[in-house]
């Protein structure tokens, strides 16, 4: 765009650099598993009851206050509903939420191009990744799994941040990492709301792709129109002219 000079490009994860379907009811057996095997014996139904009621009332504080909660709050939240002691700073909650998301990491379906676009970008821009996910160790496995994360600059994931997109201090703190200016960033997403408003709001320069897509969103919020549209990140290098 005219009069645009780009020093810096940040990215959305899960639907612009990847896909990923998995079955969550697999991730949740898992998960109770890992539990029962620690100590926390209960029956899977009334655990997954527990778990679904802690979990509903930490997402109502994430999509309206835009606070991030880990996993292991909401777990360790369920094992207390179901009269256990339990924090989410214990070993073993941190190991069944680790398992709990082995077959997401597993299930992960980069786009085709991606390494090319960021080995291509990488000479000339500072490279980041902006990011709501709610287990930061697991995304940085995943940035490995898919071969961009020894690319990347700034590595912003909200549970490490504390805030979710579309909340202007995780751009924020995307900037400050990556040593760059709002004005001088392009923020690459595949949702409406959390990435075109969210980087709007922020001073920074939207570009909404639509492939590969996320299938998980939190919520279908109003839509921001994008200073560009593409296809998908593929065409990202003719935008900035490293094609």
């Amino acid at each position: 765009m005219p009069g645009l000079q780009v020093r810096a490009v940040l990215f959305d994860c899960v639907g612009t650099l990847f896909r990923v379907e998995v079955n969550h009811e697999l991730q949740l057996r898992i998960l109770h598993e890992r539990l029962v095997e620690a100590g926390f014996a209960s029956p899977y139904r009334a655990f997954l009851e527990a778990y679904e009621k802690a979990y509903a009332r930490h997402l109502k504080v994430r999509i309206e206050e835009l606070r991030e909660v880990s996993n292991g709050v909401w777990t360790a939240e369920a094992l207390r509903i179901l009269g256990y002691q339990a924090d989410p700073s214990d070993h073993e909650i941190e190991r069944a939420v680790e398992a709990y998301f082995k077959p997401y990491i597993e299930a992960v379906k980069p786009i085709g191009c991606l390494r090319n676009v960021m080995e291509s970008l990488k000479p000339a821009f500072k490279l980041g990744v902006v990011t709501n996910f709610t287990y930061a160790p697991a995304m940085r496995e995943i940035l490995s799994k898919i071969g961009v994360l020894d690319l990347l600059d700034a590595v912003t994931i909200s549970h490490e941040v504390g805030w979710r997109k579309p909340h202007p201090k995780i751009f924020q703190s995307a900037l400050k990492a990556a040593k760059a200016e709002a004005r001088e960033t392009v923020f690459v997403g595949d949702d409406p709301y959390d990435d075109v408003a969210g980087a709007r709001k922020a001073g920074i320069f939207s570009v909404l792709v639509e492939k590969p897509g996320n299938t998980g969103k939190i919520s279908p919020r109003r839509e921001e129109k994008p200073d560009l549209r593409l296809p998908s990140i593929c065409s990202l290098k003719d935008f900035l002219g490293r094609g």
